[in-house]
């Protein structure tokens, strides 16, 4: 596998900015992402829901034709040359520690991917995954499944992190997972490892990995919608897990909260995302569109 060299543009991991790249808009006009997503689509489409590339579209304010996605939990083979500018990784109903030969391909990509230098950023279930390839544990979460809105908190190298420029020391976002991450070593073959966030319950949400990697355990993705879908058919579920109340009035309230909180979560994943753009993307495009950004 190989990948665009490098542009003489650098990002220092430690900085608050970059060289002046203020203007996120050049980089959505020409930027090409890859979407991985390793969810399969059959359970999408049966929820009633729009494509998941369509929900990263959203996000980042992308035209879905910039996003080149690769379904592959559903067998589609990971490419041999990235052509793209950055890659994201989605959410999944699997596990990532599940022995399939597609998530142990994934692995194998995602850190060929990192020695290239292409830029990452990784959702749930691509959060665990990349995790585990820089040496960290990942399990069933051992206070059990969080869903609907998490509280994110940043730690000291989040808050010097500029994928949360602008962003508060703790704020609201979506979140569905399970597992969760353990003992993430402080360095390894990929780079040092570095907790940026973490959650009202389980600790790594957010990492750094190398200079180049991000990720996070939380959904940016979701909209109020999504969640709503999901809990429609998880509810029983979540009652038994205690999660969700038994009564329609528990059910309606949980649903007043997602929709009560949608615009503010909406608007800083955007945010988050646009940093993204903005301070790892943007380097590692051609010379001509990283200056661009300083027009």
């Amino acid at each position: 596998m190989t990948a665009r060299p490098p542009s003489a543009v650098t990002l220092d991991p430690g900085a608050t900015r970059v060289s002046g790249l203020r203007r996120p808009l050049h980089v959505r006009q020409r930027c090409r992402l890859l979407f991985l997503n390793m969810q399969e689509q059959g359970p999408i489409r049966d929820l009633g829901l729009t494509p998941y590339r369509d929900w990263i579209a959203e996000v980042t304010r992308l035209d879905p034709d910039q996003i080149q996605v690769v379904h592959v939990a559903d067998g589609e083979p990971l490419p041999a040359t990235i052509e793209a500018h950055g890659i994201i990784g989605g959410g999944s109903g699997h596990s990532s520690y599940e022995e399939l030969p597609w998530i142990r391909r994934v692995k194998q990509f995602l850190s060929e991917a990192q020695r290239q230098g292409v830029p990452e950023l990784h959702i749930c279930w691509s959060h665990q995954a990349k995790a585990e390839t820089a040496g960290a544990v990942c399990k069933v979460g051992h206070r059990g499944r969080r869903f609907g809105i998490e509280r994110l908190t940043l730690t000291p190298a989040g808050r010097q992190d500029p994928l949360f420029h602008g962003l508060p020391d703790s704020f609201d976002v979506f979140t569905s997972h399970v597992d969760a991450v353990y003992d993430v070593p402080p360095s390894s073959p990929l780079g040092a490892a570095t907790e940026l966030a973490y959650g009202e319950v389980y600790r790594n949400e957010s990492l750094a990995i190398g200079p180049t990697a991000r990720t996070l355990q939380v959904h940016p993705e979701l909209t109020s919608g999504i969640a709503a879908a999901l809990a429609r058919v998880r509810r029983p579920q979540l009652i038994a897990e205690g999660q969700l109340g038994p009564s329609e009035a528990d059910y309606a309230a949980f649903l007043e909260e997602l929709d009560w909180a949608d615009h503010e979560i909406r608007a800083r994943m955007r945010m988050l995302l646009d940093n993204w753009l903005r301070y790892y993307v943007a380097p590692a495009m051609s010379p001509e569109v990283a200056a661009a950004g300083h027009r």
